[in-house]
C-alpha cells in the first residue's frame, strides 16, 4: 500500500487556500524555494501536475481542483477529530458538498441550501457551480453529495441516479414600466418582435421559453443571452429587454430591480430537483433541505405569488 505524504499535501493545501506560492510560503514560514520543491515532490508522486502557468500566475489544473477537493476534506476532518477529542465538540461534523447548475438563481439556490445549515451536526456546506453534465460527473464520482439542478438526470447515465423532486415555480415576464406599458396589452401575442433578454440556449428554462414561444406562433428579438439570471436580470432593470422571472423570485425582482410584470407565461412551470446517488437520502442535511423544500418553499410559493402578482397585473394594466 502507498503512503501519502501529508506534510507535502498539507503544503499544498495552505497554498491553495492562501492563494499562491508567496502567501503560502509567509503563511507555512517556508521559503518561496522550499515550498515550490515540496510540493513539485507531491506532484511527482501523484502523477501529474497540480499547477499551471497563466501568465504570471499560477492556477489550480483540473487535477489540482480534484486534488484539493480531497485536502479540504482530510485537513476540516483533522480539525473535528482535534476539537473532539479535546471535548469541544462530542460529534464529528458532517461536510456536505453540493453542485449547483450554474442556470439556477442564485438566491433560489441560497433558499433551497439553507435549512441544511440548521441540522446541528453538519459541518460546512461547500458549493459548487457548474455545467449540468460536469456537476453529474462529479456526482457519479463521489465527490459531491448531491446536484441541485432544474431538469431531473437524464436517463442512460454510466452511474445509477435519482432525482428528488423538490418544486416548481411558475415563470413570468417582466420588464421596465416602459416596456410593460408597451407589451402588456394582448400578451402574449404583443410580444411580436418584443426584445427579449433569455437564459443561455441548452438551459432547461430557456428550452420551455422557446417551446411556449413556438406554441403560440411569436417570434421575439433576441437581446441578450445569460448565464447568469442575476445578471440577466440587472440588464433587463435598465430597459434593455423583456426578461422571465421565477414566480418564487417575483416579490425579489420587483423589490430590488423596480421590474413589473407583463405577463405569465401559462401552462409552463419550471422544476427543481435535488440529484443523487441514493434513492432515500440518508445524509441528516440532505434530508432536511429535500423534507423544507417539499413541505414549506417552493410547492406553495407559486400559488402565493400569483395572487399577488395577478393584482398587481390587473392594476397595472387600469393605469
Amino acid at each position: 500500500m502507498e503512503w501519502l505524504n501529508y506534510h507535502h499535501l498539507y503544503y499544498f493545501w495552505v497554498t491553495t487556500r492562501e492563494g499562491g506560492l508567496t502567501k503560502g510560503a509567509a503563511k507555512l514560514r517556508l521559503t518561496h524555494s522550499t515550498l515550490s520543491t515540496q510540493l513539485h515532490t507531491l506532484e511527482e508522486f501523484l502523477g501529474a501536475e497540480l499547477f499551471q502557468r497563466q501568465g504570471r500566475v499560477l492556477v489550480l489544473t483540473p487535477f489540482g481542483v480534484d486534488v484539493a477537493r480531497y485536502a479540504d476534506d482530510i485537513f476540516n476532518a483533522g480539525s473535528e477529530l482535534i476539537e473532539m477529542a479535546r471535548g469541544r465538540t462530542t460529534k464529528l461534523r458532517s461536510v456536505l458538498r453540493v453542485g449547483v447548475v450554474a442556470a439556477l438563481p442564485k438566491t433560489l439556490a441560497y433558499r433551497l441550501l439553507q435549512p441544511a445549515l440548521s441540522v446541528s451536526e453538519q459541518g460546512p456546506v461547500i458549493v459548487h457551480q457548474d455545467s449540468y453534465e460536469r456537476l453529474l460527473d462529479d456526482l457519479g464520482l463521489s465527490r459531491l453529495h448531491l446536484v441541485l439542478a432544474d431538469q431531473p438526470p437524464p436517463e442512460g447515465l454510466g452511474t445509477r441516479t435519482f432525482g428528488h423532486l423538490l418544486g416548481e415555480s411558475e415563470i413570468l415576464i417582466y420588464g421596465t414600466r416602459r416596456l410593460a406599458s408597451r407589451f402588456r396589452k394582448a400578451f402574449p401575442q404583443s410580444l411580436a418582435n418584443a426584445p427579449m433578454l433569455l437564459p443561455s440556449s441548452g438551459s432547461s428554462l430557456r428550452r420551455l421559453l422557446e417551446r411556449w414561444l413556438t406554441e403560440k406562433n411569436v417570434h421575439v428579438q433576441v437581446t441578450g443571452e445569460f448565464d447568469d439570471a442575476g445578471l440577466m436580470r440587472a440588464f433587463g432593470a435598465n430597459g434593455h429587454g423583456l426578461f422571465p422571472v421565477r414566480a418564487a423570485l417575483a416579490a425579489e425582482v420587483e423589490d430590488a430591480h423596480g421590474a413589473v410584470p407583463v405577463g405569465t407565461v401559462d401552462g409552463v412551470r419550471e422544476r427543481y430537483y435535488a440529484v443523487s446517488t441514493e434513492r432515500r437520502v440518508r445524509h441528516p442535511a440532505m434530508a432536511a433541505l429535500l423534507q423544507n423544500a417539499r413541505q414549506h418553499l417552493l410547492p406553495a410559493e407559486p400559488h402565493r405569488r400569483r395572487s399577488r402578482t395577478t393584482g398587481r397585473l390587473r392594476r397595472h394594466a387600469s393605469k
